[in-house]
């Protein structure tokens, strides 16, 4: 069986991440090691390594660019700080639900509660003539999620 050039790229994170905690990495340089464009290496971040998976991706352009993907700890008490850093940048309405799912999936909230976050985030809920959606999200989540790590 062939694998894909996404697999293999998702391998070679995966492998390079081994038993630490996060690996900064070059888009160009990995899009020259596997001889493909650098828009490749960012579907592949951008599909395979999300919070919903377990990670999270920090990224900087530029020329001394690069691409920060920290593996989440499995415990709630980290699993909640880094969804509040993911939370500092704007989210469009499927990041805060991934976010908002896996607080569900690890019984920080329950299915009625995850349901009431995902309509206070929603694109309904946010429309205003204004692009604000994206970071009044953020901030909403933000605050739920502080709430959460206080015990509320």
């Amino acid at each position: 069986m062939n694998k894909s050039i996404s697999d293999l790229i998702e391998e070679f994170i995966i492998s390079s991440l081994d038993d630490d905690d996060f690996i900064e990495l070059s888009r160009n340089d990995l899009a020259k090691f596997f001889a493909c464009v650098p828009s490749q290496i960012n579907y592949v971040l951008n599909t395979r390594f999300t919070p919903n998976r377990g990670f999270v991706i920090e990224s900087q352009r530029g020329g001394s660019g690069y691409i920060k993907v920290t593996r989440m700890q499995n415990n709630n008490d980290n699993y909640l700080k880094n969804a509040l850093e993911i939370c500092r940048q704007p989210l469009t309405f499927s990041a805060g639900n991934q976010i908002v799912e896996q607080l569900r999936l690890r019984d920080i909230v329950t299915e009625h509660e995850a349901q009431l976050i995902k309509s206070a985030i929603s694109t309904k809920a946010l429309f205003s003539p204004v692009n604000t959606g994206n970071k009044l999200r953020s901030n909403i989540l933000s605050e739920i999620i502080i709430e959460l790590m206080k015990g509320g």
